[in-house]
């Protein structure tokens, strides 16, 4: 008798343990995102992301003026670090 028990209890126990594996598959197998598992990253077609690019790319470009300023920034840090430039031997 207490050998059906225990087959009985092993069946149920059996049967609790399975419970998950068989919800994830009733739902298509699709792993959910959970504590401590990253989302898998979304697919974007390759047409929009050129367009993205194109578009950081636009706006990561300077205006005329910037170009200048930033030209004029650098001969002027670069007379500071590096002093007055000298005059070429070389040319007459």
């Amino acid at each position: 008798m207490p050998v059906k028990i225990l087959i009985a209890f092993a069946v149920v126990l059996i049967a609790l343990v399975s419970l998950p594996a068989s919800a994830q598959h009733a739902h298509g197998g699709a792993r959910q995102a959970g504590p401590g598992r990253p989302t898998p990253p979304q697919q974007v077609p390759a047409r929009d992301m050129r367009q993205q690019q194109r578009d950081a790319n636009r706006e990561a470009r300077l205006t005329p003026e910037q170009r200048r300023q930033l030209r004029q920034d650098v001969v002027e840090h670069g007379r500071d670090i590096y002093g007055a430039p000298r005059p070429n031997p070389n040319q007459r």
